[in-house]
Parts: C-alpha cells; structure tokens; sequence
C-alpha cells in the first residue's frame, strides 16, 4: 500500500478520479441485472466511488483527500 504521505502528481490525482468514475459506471451497469437488494448495495458503492472522485477533484489534486 502506498504512503500516504507521499504527494503525487495532478496526473496521477486525475487517473485516480478517472479510475474512480469508471467503477461507478460500471457497477451501474451492473446493477441491472441483479436483485433488489443487490441493486442498492451496488448502487451505495457507486455512489461512495463518485463522491470520493469529486473529493480528490475538488481537492486540486496534488494532496490526498481529508478523511
């Protein structure tokens, strides 16, 4: 696991928050064909994958989000 503490670049902030994104798009599309119940636990996660990706975004991008 990497430290913490380390600062990294925009780039590597940007690929994170793009990383992000596309998970929540795709347990979005996962979703779909799954239970009720599954469903909203997918969706939960997908909503906890955006809203860290904004965090980072709106953070600049070159120092790790407040917890």
């Amino acid at each position: 696991m990497a430290n913490p503490s380390v600062s990294l670049s925009s780039v590597y902030w940007r690929r994170i928050c793009d990383a992000l994104r596309y998970l929540g798009r795709d347990l979005h599309h996962r979703s779909f064909t799954v239970t009720a119940e599954r469903r909203e636990l997918l969706w939960a996660e997908m909503d906890r994958c955006l809203e860290l990706a904004n965090r980072i975004a709106d953070g600049g991008g070159n120092d790790p989000p407040e917890p």
